[in-house]
């Protein structure tokens, strides 16, 4: 037997034993038909739970729970028909209006034709509009662009009204800094002094924290019908107290009746709390749940868990701990999670640097040096700029933005960026896009080995059976693969259409966007970087023509972090 034939032997036999089950799910004349491939001798085979994700996702009805149940269990790589799948009868584009309660806004939705069926033309919109009745603050602009560059299932503003500017409800004026954000000051170098950061604000007994201020007139606004809305007269500002704090006799003003950390909560309670200060945190203090301010002059030992309704500020480095904090948490020395604990606060966390760490923030992550190989997951935004400025390996999601000095590194480490991606949708995708990737190489050898065995048998005149054989299972094998990768590639696509990431998420690169680097904007929209080094400040975005792009202009109409002066 020649050396080709021995390389196909060994490759096949690879792959039998090896591979992991799969399978697919398509639409066939309106049914779904399922197919189930088994796994080889070492392999993985295919679970319910897997193959019904995909049904859910897909959304097939009337399905046969036990006969998927026994489609699974036989594996037999034949077609099964397992639901319906509605589609193909030709379906004309729909148009929806949606008009808001206030009478201020109206949305048109378009969905789109199936099957050949008609398109929405610009007309079909103004005649909606008129049949509605709706005559003023129509938006042509916006009716246009949807129309010519097909936005569908998504809602557009076609008509604003004019929003009457009530008057100004009475409020309480606070004498205090409520955000409770660290002061970031830099030196002459640009770096953060994060010991220094005066967090921990502070008044003394008797001291004034807040005061009424009365309410103002406002101006008449008016809807889409062109029907003048009134201006609505708004109330007085209300007293929300908390503890340590008491009321003038007019009821006017608010004073500290201790000294103590002044605290604007989300609802508006105004508090006065103590603070704990701890030298460390580890058996000799047990963990930690306390209502205040939490301050540790020394280290948390790894496993220990530390809880507040206040802040959370440790001045050396942590490592393996559970910070859970309502407000803001500040890591001066930073984090080297070692792939394990868990740091979360409900609005900001502040560190030097993170190194396989797990950090979740219900507003945003500010980091100075670097973030390593770890996961961050912040509501509104993450920064890592001041220092080093680097975020490499790992993943991060924001829902809005995310602002770096440097993105990836020399070495070329994978890192996933996702803006304005619901987190929920990552664990299916991730598994998903795994199996593509080991999909892929398998389907790689095995052209290649369909290559080779080729270039060897042309100089034969004549096959043998055995010869014949191999090659006639090698061309089955690559069919077999080509079509799994093509029905996983079209449902991961699928999957992802379904969702979109906010119009103004963008990224903000200071010097370098290093290959290898991954951006999911959602819809399918993935900005790659894998055979280039972008170098000089830079932003990727969506653009007009709804494709993520990288460009040395800032986007429109978005919050740009401004350079250090």
């Amino acid at each position: 037997m020649s050396n080709s034939s021995s390389y196909a032997d060994l490759l096949l036999e690879e792959i039998e034993s090896k591979e992991e089950g799969s399978f697919l799910i398509k639409n066939l004349e309106g049914f779904a038909i399922l197919t189930v491939y088994p796994g080889g001798r070492e392999g993985k085979p295919i679970s319910l739970e897997e193959v019904m994700n995909r049904i859910h996702l897909f959304g097939i009805v009337k399905i046969d729970l036990k006969k998927i149940e026994d489609i699974i269990k036989k594996a037999d790589g034949n077609e099964h028909r397992i639901g319906e799948w509605s589609g193909g009868i030709p379906i004309d584009a729909k148009l929806d209006l949606e008009v808001s309660l206030d009478k201020i806004e109206a949305y048109a939705l378009i969905h789109p034709p199936k099957n050949g069926g008609r398109m929405i033309a610009i007309s079909d919109i103004y005649s909606l509009l008129e049949i509605n009745s709706i005559k003023f603050g129509i938006l042509d602009k916006a009716i246009e662009e949807m129309v010519q560059k097909s936005k569908y299932l998504i809602k557009i503003l076609v008509a604003k009204g004019k929003t009457p500017i009530s008057s100004t409800r009475g409020y309480i004026k606070i004498y205090f800094d409520s955000s409770n954000k660290p002061e970031l000051l830099q030196d002459e170098r640009g770096k953060i002094d994060y010991k220094n950061i005066h967090i921990i604000r502070s008044v003394k007994t008797g001291q004034l924290l807040a005061q009424k201020v009365p309410p103002h007139s406002g101006e008449n606004g008016k809807d889409i019908y062109g029907n003048d809305i009134l201006f609505e007269v708004a109330e007085d500002g209300h007293w929300k107290i908390g503890e340590n704090c008491e009321l003038s006799s007019d009821k006017e003003k608010l004073y500290s009746k201790i000294s103590g950390r002044p605290v604007l909560d989300r609802d508006g309670t105004i508090r006065v709390d103590e603070v704990v200060v701890l030298q460390n945190v580890d058996y000799s203090t047990g963990n930690i749940d306390f209502p205040g301010t939490i301050i540790v002059e020394g280290t948390v030992a790894d496993d220990f868990t530390l809880k507040t309704r206040g802040s959370i500020i440790v001045k050396n480095s942590v490592g393996r701990v559970f910070l859970y904090a309502e407000k803001d948490i500040v890591l001066s020395g930073g984090v080297m999670g070692k792939n394990g604990g868990r740091i979360e606060a409900g609005n900001d966390i502040y560190a030097k640097f993170v190194e396989q760490g797990n950090l979740k923030a219900g507003k945003g992550i500010i980091i100075e040096e670097a973030s390593m190989h770890s996961e961050l997951i912040a509501r509104d935004f993450i920064t890592v700029m001041g220092g080093r400025g680097e975020l490499i390996g790992g993943d991060a999601i924001a829902g809005n933005y995310i602002c770096v000095s440097k993105l990836g590194a020399v070495v070329e480490t994978r890192t996933n960026i996702v803006v304005g991606l619901p987190p929920v949708i990552l664990d299916e995708l991730k598994k998903m896009r795994e199996e593509v990737y080991a999909k892929e190489e398998t389907l790689f050898k095995i052209r290649q080995t369909i290559q080779k065995t080729n270039e060897s048998y042309a100089q034969k005149k004549e096959l043998s059976i055995e010869e014949r054989e191999i090659l006639k299972k090698l061309i089955e094998v690559e069919k077999k693969y080509t079509n799994l990768l093509s029905n996983l590639r079209s449902q991961y696509d699928a999957i992802l259409a379904n969702y979109d990431s906010s119009e103004a998420a963008y990224i903000q690169v200071e010097k370098f966007i290093f290959p290898r680097v991954s951006i999911n904007f959602g819809k399918g929209k993935i900005y790659n970087s894998e055979l280039r080094t972008i170098n000089g400040k830079c932003y990727v975005y969506i653009n007009s023509e709804n494709l993520p792009h990288d460009t040395h202009i800032p986007p429109r109409s978005r919050k740009i972090i401004p350079e250090k002066t």
